[in-house]
């Protein structure tokens, strides 16, 4: 059953550390409020929350690169400013096929270059973990497609753990489903903490939550 109580409890457990890794969506998210900073400045925002995010690790293709790569990915975002979620605007289903089509251009960018892979230079295709968590932290209009979250969403029974049209409207159908509680957290964190949680960011929260909660139940 959904409730807003499961993301309060664990947000106040993060604020006990001012410095944790989850402030790195805040940061990236905040300095993509205005468009007309330097691309380079904003791929650096952008480089740093992916690897607070778990994009950085020993397996991935963005380990070998240095931040500069999310220049031109940072061009292309700005094509898409219409869909960045602020407190007087969210997206709707009517966004599905921009939101989708920005993530396809994304795929075809960081899919045209090679990645070192011991003595020699290969493809690696991005992920939708990647490129989700992207638009999450740049425009706040889909969550993040990453295990957790995934396992979340399978627990509740939803199909909705691949960055696709048919997870896109079930996500919104959710989101429609339990709008009130949804823009009472909202109210809630942006009353604490000064920042604008956008929809698709407080689903992302709480999924990735239930799913982290019964990943650490099985390893006990």
């Amino acid at each position: 059953m959904f409730t807003t109580e499961k993301i309060k409890k664990f947000q106040a457990f993060l604020n006990q550390d001012p410095h944790n890794r989850f402030n790195s969506w805040k940061h990236c998210y905040m300095a993509f409020e205005n468009q007309n900073l330097e691309a380079d400045y904003l791929a650096l925002h952008l480089g740093f929350y992916l690897a607070s995010w778990g994009m950085y690790r020993g397996s991935t293709g963005l380990l070998q690169k240095d931040y500069k790569i999310h220049v031109e990915a940072v061009q292309l975002i700005k094509k898409y400013y219409h869909l960045r979620c602020t407190s007087t605007f969210e997206v709707n289903k009517q966004h599905i096929e921009d939101i989708l089509n920005l993530k396809q251009q994304l795929y075809e960018y960081y899919n045209s270059f090679t990645y070192q892979n011991k003595e020699a230079y290969k493809a690696k295709p991005p992920t939708d973990t990647l490129l989700s968590k992207i638009i999450l932290g740049t425009l706040g209009c889909t969550p993040a497609f990453d295990r957790y979250f995934n396992e979340g969403i399978k627990q509740h029974h939803h199909k909705a753990y691949k960055f696709d049209k048919k997870a896109m409207f079930a996500l919104f159908s959710f989101i429609e489903q339990h709008y009130q509680d949804l823009i009472e957290l909202q109210t809630y964190l942006a009353r604490l903490e000064g920042v604008h949680y956008p929809l698709f960011k407080l689903i992302d929260m709480y999924f990735w939550n239930e799913g982290y909660t019964m990943s650490q139940t099985k390893d006990i």
